[in-house]
This record gives structure tokens, C-alpha cells and sequence, in this order.
């Protein structure tokens, strides 16, 4: 990590961090990486992240919902890999179900079945081959097999 070439006042970190945490919601991870990037001792950065909790502009339960809703709508991933990802992001296991409590359990199912006709659509030969490469594509995506096998098993049943 190459060093700042200079250092900020606290006050310019305050600004930088109200701009960083208004264009997206934040974890405390993120910011407080971005303030040790700006060149912030760690005194510093604990004040400036506890001046964000204070101004609501931080608030990693916030975080965690629109995170899960928003990797699972927009992204379609499955609920393991938001899971992985939260935790690389630093947030304990009541904020992980929390955020995961946003993904509707018909939306979940709904979505695995639409991915399991999509890739479907895509491939073509035999059809055990193609099961095993709908299954590979869900687990990519983050869908473990407990959730989405008989829903696999009913998409090939022959016809």
C-alpha cells in the first residue's frame, strides 16, 4: 500500500466520508478502509466513523439488507454467497439474518427455477450432462443444492 502523498485534516476527512457514505450504503469495513487510505491515524478514523453512526449515514444493519436485496434481485445470486461476502465485509452472524430476512422464500425458490430454465435453454446434448452444468451455474451462483435439487430434478424429468 503506497502512501498518501498528503496528509488530510480531520475536517476534509469528515466531508470525504459524508460524500463516501451518501453515494451507497457503507459497511464500517469499507470506510474505515478508505480512511486509513486517505492517510488517517487510527484515532482519527474511529472518530470520523463515529461521527458517520451519529449522523445515521452509517449503519451496517442498513448495509446488510440492501446488500442481500440488492445481490439477489439484481444480481440473482443465492443466499451462501451473499452470506461469504457479508462476512468478508466484517459483519457478525444477526446482521448476516437480518440482511437475509429481506430475500422472500417464494422469491428464492421462483428465482431458482427461472435460473434453472435459463441455463437449460442455453445447453444442449445430454441431458445428465446438462443437469450437471445447471447445477454447477446455481452453486457459482451462490444456491446450494439442498435448495435447488428437487427443483433440478423436476426441470429434467423427461417428457
Amino acid at each position: 500500500m503506497a502512501l498518501p502523498s498528503k496528509q488530510i485534516t480531520l475536517t476534509e476527512a469528515i466531508i470525504k466520508a459524508r460524500t463516501f457514505c451518501n453515494y451507497r450504503e457503507r459497511c464500517h469495513q469499507e470506510l474505515r478502509q478508505k480512511l486509513y487510505d486517505l492517510g488517517l491515524w487510527t484515532r482519527d478514523v474511529d472518530h470520523v466513523i463515529g461521527q458517520m453512526i451519529e449522523e445515521n449515514l452509517l449503519n451496517e444493519e442498513r448495509f446488510a439488507k440492501g446488500y442481500a436485496r440488492g445481490h439477489f434481485y439484481q444480481k440473482r445470486w443465492g443466499k451462501y454467497k451473499i452470506v461469504v461476502e457479508l462476512k468478508q465485509r466484517g459483519l457478525n452472524e444477526r446482521l448476516i439474518k437480518t440482511g437475509l430476512s429481506e430475500i422472500d422464500e417464494d422469491d428464492y425458490l421462483a428465482m431458482i427455477e427461472h435460473l434453472i430454465e435459463k441455463k437449460k435453454r442455453e445447453l444442449s446434448g445430454d441431458k445428465r450432462i446438462q443437469k450437471q452444468k445447471v447445477a454447477r451455474y446455481l452453486m457459482q451462483k451462490g444456491y446450494q443444492f439442498q435448495d435447488f435439487g428437487a427443483l433440478l430434478d423436476k426441470a429434467f424429468i423427461s417428457k
